[in-house]
């Protein structure tokens, strides 16, 4: 499952060579805009709710993928 969450955030974050280790804070986009797309993705393909005050917490990729996991 990891795999495929990685797959959908590298549409939404538009990196070709998302890894799990990269920092947030070195992404080129990561803004409101982009939160209230890992909060849709998780809504419908993964069925959860997600807090985005945690997303936009996240230090890194890794923690974005435990809160879809």
């Amino acid at each position: 499952m990891k795999k495929k969450i990685i797959f959908d955030l590298k549409k939404i974050l538009k990196k070709k060579n998302l890894k799990e280790t990269d920092k947030t804070s070195d992404l080129e986009i990561f803004d409101s805009i982009i939160v209230l797309q890992i909060i849709n993705l998780a809504k419908i393909t993964y069925k959860k709710e997600v807090d985005p005050i945690k997303i936009t917490k996240a230090k890194k990729v890794s923690d974005i993928i435990k809160l879809l996991d």
